[in-house]
């Protein structure tokens, strides 16, 4: 759904269009993935000959460097290619440093695997699985599928193979510390780096609740990263300019209390440099406060504390952390320590392979990146077998003519022979032949042997990098693509060992340098030719640090989760100011119990700085729910719809303290809440507080409402949070990866394709709108096997969908969704979820129904939260379903707590309650009777004090309220006395209305609560509400008046309805560019209008 849509249609209809996905990296020198939009129908001329054999079974194990630059290059024309990976994405890892702090976002670092692989000559079958077994004697694979979010079960499945290649990576290599698998952070995939990002903000927001002593915070906002190598130093540097320009500035009353500790067992940082940079490494980070402890070996991790052992003095000692980040190197798989064992290598650390990159012990199965190692065969073991080949007149004696014409093949046979050349600055290889003088001589065997006998201490291994991963994975798909070619026409070196010469070239590494950021923009370079440069970055960065210097230009910082997480941090360059103390006045202080529409609203529109504000709610973020059915299927990010509370919080010209922690109970009688910490990981201190209030704002909002239907809970999904829809997008993506697995029958494949959504109004209706345009314009094009089994189902309890929309709009809705292929059921009450199928009841014929499905979406209302339930019991509210306020936000009951959004609904005060009141108001004079104009005075302020009179007036289209009072006086038109005026008033109350718990009422209430807070002091003094008609004088304030502006319905397909105030009803294309013009002008920062803006032309 997208307003570029058809352009890029139109541009779509060109056959030489294309779009590209680049991602490079200066540490890996590699391009990985790209995508162009060639016609389908332009078939490769390898095709016609396709039947002509039978395929080779290629299955590819894993999908990052190696793998995915495997596929990329791979002519899959001329085999079966299967893929295996617990990951359907391919991450740019050397930018996980990066994510972790938000200078690069987890979304900008992934491609999809089905995206890449797509576009291939020919047909790649991905299975989102984990390899758990090679069997090498019988060519095979065991895999198992993991999936969650109510998709049943984990599948094994089993998958035979021609040719295997296994690229699975590696795992963090923890040395059996104890401690470390359970109290570390690593930083080996997405999820690690975007599980930091949330404990690094987790830190902040616990070394800022109250209770804590200094040293608990000093704690808590201690980082200590383990190793030094490039991963960690890169990360240390991020975090030092996360800490030192982003979170000081949101959290200053901790600033003064953090440090960054980083542990290296070796003698130095960055010791795969060069000597100069590790230098420069560590006295920048001297100068940046980072502590850099080397000598120190690590013995255990517990949640408080890391023990470590220092080399120099034998000492034991320990220090306390809020967190750790282990990054000390790789270890092996066990699925590959397993395969080492089935093929003689369980004595072996890694995988070993030969030059080709061909398991050594299983020709048939190739190993790539950091799962594996070549080992390089040495020259002197094949020393007699080279000599024989120089000597073809079988002298026994080899001369520097004879040998050059092996030079090349050796050279590229045996690469440790020009790295040791360089060493020892000669020239050429038959350097190695002459005597002291330069002389050319002749040698004997021995000779040769005495003369090469150093070559094979040259020999290394290749570093675990991407670089090395990407480029064999290039290597090998070039192998593939050319073996039949290469059978009779090969291209390698001559088989020193045996006769003619190899297919290919031997696998050789070339390395086109590396970096190593160490924060402050600055980085450090080691490029070939022993070229290393030191400084800041490129004119590019010093643009953008210009660009952010600029005190209108807002440099954020974002902080999200694929898979569970939310924004959590941002910053800006405005700096802070507090207000001015107003003399010795002690404020109130005011709580605020949530950061939904209504506690925003009303911080947001707070300008008097007569109050102590504190802040309270478990989400440290504002999120514009109306665009959460938009997450969850991609064509909006959250990050692009979420603004960090401590952002809006500092931007007011008065401190507003915030504290991250859940209300668990509200005392009104002691002016007390009740709070305790969400942080995920115990990290020290208090865990629960309290805090006293003046006067207390709840806006808290609401829970899903199950009506305690058996199952909802356990097994289907809610769209109520940020969290929420990034779950709901992964199980979308998990039903097709299951269902694209070859282990699932076809009555399983309709079962898991069967998306339920339950409840018809607009969010549930705009979901399943979202979800049919996701699944047939990018879901059917990556998963092209299982298209024809999707089936979206709509239930509603009720006789239409939309039914709080013009009949109209409900109408053309439906036909919509039947066009579109929506199975849309009225009349189905849901009375069970299980794992598998969900139950209703049909209202028409009474019957009990049960379908299966593969994914429920539930939406059908609102509950009280047990806080709010709890609160209403201790003020005389038990008996009622909702927290009851008066026309001006207050709670009944309690004059010192206000109660907004989906929390509370407010108690409009009947007229007929105060029917005697009003007439004796009028009645000045106390005649018992009253004439038309003698209710002038008071019209005006019934009409304000009880909406519902001005409602009865217009649906009884009646001109003013003297029509009324006239219509209840009759033909006589005699005065009116008080059962006359009850008469004409008495149907009034018929039309009191509760307000809906909509974004849009609650964001009024809050706004309207603000400037209450705004104008207090001067409204005690000059009250500006209407009579008091049970009491003297008028009421400080005008009530609460909800003003609808409208109310929009996505439908799909770039369709929208709109039912807008007048009765106006419009449908259709062009009310889509309306709801992408007010929900654009909605959002709370230009920052999220941008961002939202930009995802909508991208998608």
């Amino acid at each position: 759904m997208s307003f570029v849509n058809r352009a890029s249609r139109a541009l779509h209809g060109y056959p030489g269009y294309s779009k590209f996905l680049v991602l490079f990296s200066l540490s890996s020198g590699g391009l990985v993935a790209y995508a162009d939009s060639q016609s389908e129908t332009a078939a490769p001329a390898a095709e016609l000959n396709q039947n002509e054999f039978k395929k080779k079974r290629v299955v590819v194990l894993g999908t990052g460097w190696a793998g995915t630059s495997f596929l990329k290059d791979l002519d899959v024309s001329s085999y079966d290619v299967q893929v295996v990976s617990p990951r359907n994405y391919f991450a740019f890892t050397p930018l996980l440093p990066s994510v972790t702090c938000g200078t690069v976002e987890a979304r900008s670092i992934v491609e999809p695997v089905r995206n890449i692989i797509k576009k291939r000559n020919g047909e790649i079958q991905f299975y989102e699985a984990e390899c758990v077994k090679i069997d090498a004697a019988n060519n095979k694979v065991f895999c198992k599928s993991h999936f969650e979010n109510n998709v049943v079960g984990a599948e094994d499945f089993s998958l035979e193979y021609d040719y295997l290649v296994v690229a699975l990576g590696a795992q963090v290599n923890t040395f059996n510390t104890p401690g470390v698998m359970e109290n570390c952070h690593f930083l080996k995939e997405l999820e690690d780096a975007q599980k930091l990002r949330r404990s690094v903000i987790d830190c902040f927001e616990k070394a800022s609740i109250p209770g804590l002593t200094e040293e608990e915070r000093r704690t808590n906002l201690h980082f200590v990263i383990v190793g030094g190598g490039p991963t960690g130093v890169e990360f240390a540097a991020e975090l030092h300019d996360f800490l030192q320009e982003d979170l000081v500035n949101i959290y200053p009353m901790v600033k003064d209390l953090v440090k960054i500790t980083m542990i290296q067992s070796g003698d130095h940082i960055l010791n795969m440099f060069d000597e100069r940079i590790s230098t420069f490494a560590e006295q920048k980070f001297q100068r940046d406060c980072i502590e850099v402890q080397t000598g120190c070996r690590v013995v255990s991790v517990s949640d408080k504390e890391i023990t470590m052992k220092i080399k120099s003095k034998g000492e034991v000692t320990s220090i306390p952390h809020g967190l750790v980040v282990w990054s000390t190197g790789i270890s092996t798989h066990p699925v590959v320590k397993d395969f080492m064992g089935q093929i003689g290598q369980a004595n072996r650390r890694v995988l070993a392979t030969n030059e080709w990159l061909r398991v050594k012990g299983s020709e048939n199965v190739y190993a790539l990146g950091d799962c594996a190692t070549i080992d390089q065969r040495k020259i002197m073991e094949d020393i007699v077998s080279i000599f024989k080949a120089a000597d073809k007149d079988n002298s026994g004696t080899l001369t520097v003519l004879e040998f050059q014409d092996v030079v090349d093949d050796i050279l590229i046979r045996y690469p440790q022979l020009e790295i040791y050349l360089k060493n020892k600055h000669l020239r050429d290889v038959t350097d190695l032949l002459k005597d002291a003088e330069g002389k050319d001589k002749e040698v004997d065997i021995e000779g040769f042997k005495l003369a090469l006998s150093q070559v094979d201490s040259q020999t290394k291994s290749l570093p675990a990098t991407a670089q090395v991963a990407a480029q064999q994975g290039t290597y090998l798909s070039r192998c593939f693509n050319l073996r039949e070619h290469r059978k009779d026409n090969p291209e390698g070196p001559r088989r020193f060992v045996g006769s003619g010469r190899h297919a290919f070239v031997p696998f050789q590494y070339k390395h086109l340098g590396q970096f190593a950021p160490l924060g402050g923009e600055q980085a450090a370079a080691e490029l070939p030719g022993d070229w290393v440069s030191i400084g800041y970055y490129t004119f590019f960065e010093k643009a953008f640090r210009a660009f952010n210097d600029h005190s209108t230009v807002s440099k954020l910082l974002v902080i999200s989760t694929v898979s569970g997480g939310g924004l959590l941090a941002f910053s800006d360059g405005n700096t802070f100011q507090s207000s001015a103390a107003e003399g010795d006045k002690k404020k109130k202080k005011v709580v605020v119990l949530g950061t939904g529409w209504a506690g925003i609203s009303f911080l947001k529109n707070l300008k008097s700085s007569s109050y102590d504000v504190h802040l309270v709610s478990p989400r440290n973020y504002f999120a514009f729910t109306p665009l959460l059915p938009s997450v969850t299927n991609g064509t909006v990010e959250a990050r692009s719809i979420v603004e960090p509370i401590r952002n809006i919080a500092r931007k007011k010209s008065f401190e507003v303290e915030f504290k991250e922690a859940e209300c668990y109970k509200i005392d009104p009688e002691k002016k007390k809440i009740y709070c305790r910490s969400t942080d995920r990981a115990s990290l020290g201190g208090t865990e629960e507080f309290t805090m006293d209030y003046d006067v207390l704002v709840v806006a808290i909002g609401a829970k899903s409402n199950t009506f305690n239907t058996p199952g909802v809970e356990e097994h289907a999904h809610f769209l109520k949070e940020i969290e929420d829809g990034q779950k709901i997008r992964r199980s979308i993506i998990d039903c097709y990866e299951r269902a694209s697995l070859p282990s699932i029958s076809e009555e399983e494949k309709k079962r898991i394709m069967h998306f339920v959504v339950v409840g018809g109004g607009p969010s549930g209706v705009e979901y399943a709108a979202e979800l049919h345009d996701f699944a047939h314009d990018d879901l059917a094009k990556l998963y092209p096997s299982v298209k024809d089994y999707l089936r979206i189902t709509l239930l509603e309890a009720g006789d239409h969908i939309l039914n709080m929309f013009d009949s109209r709009i409900s109408k053309f809705a439906t036909e919509k969704f039947g066009r579109d292929g929506i199975d849309v059921k009225t009349g189905s009450m849901v009375i069970n979820v299980s794992d598998r199928y969900i139950s209703t009841k049909e209202r028409k014929t009474g019957q009990t129904v049960s379908v299966p499905y593969g994914m429920v979406l539930w939406s059908t209302g609102i509950a009280t939260r047990p806080v709010i339930m709890d609160f209403m019991k201790q003020i005389g509210q038990g008996n009622r379903r909702v927290l009851a306020t008066d026309e001006w936000l207050r709670v009944e009951g309690c004059d010192d707590v206000y109660a907004l959004g989906d929390c509370a609904t407010i108690n409009q005060r009947k007229v007929m309650e105060d029917i005697a009141a009003i007439f004796s108001k009028a009645d000045k004079n106390n005649t018992g009777t009253l004439e038309l104009k003698d209710f002038k005075h008071v019209v005006d302020h019934i009409s304000e004090r009880y909406p519902q009179v001005q409602i009865y007036l217009e649906k009884n289209k009646l001109k003013s309220f003297d029509a009324l009072l006239n219509s209840a006086q009759g033909n006589d038109k005699k005065q009116i006395d008080i059962e006359t005026f009850k008469k004409a008033l008495a149907e009034v109350d018929s039309q009191m209305k509760h307000l809906p718990a909509t974004a849009q009422v609650a964001a009024q209430q809050g706004e309207y609560l603000a400037n209450c807070f705004n104008r207090m002091e001067r409204c005690e003094k000059y009250p500006e509400g209407p009579l008091r008609f049970r009491g003297t004088g008028r009421h400080r304030f005008h009530p609460f008046r909800y003003k609808h502006f409208g109310q929009f319905a996505p439908l799909g397909g770039e369709q929208t309805a709109a039912q807008l105030p007048g009765d106006w009803i419009s449908i259709g294309y062009s009310t889509q560019w309306l709801w992408y013009s007010v929900y654009a002008s909605k959002l709370v920062s230009w920052r999220t209008r941008a961002l939202v803006v930009s995802d909508w032309n991208q998608y």
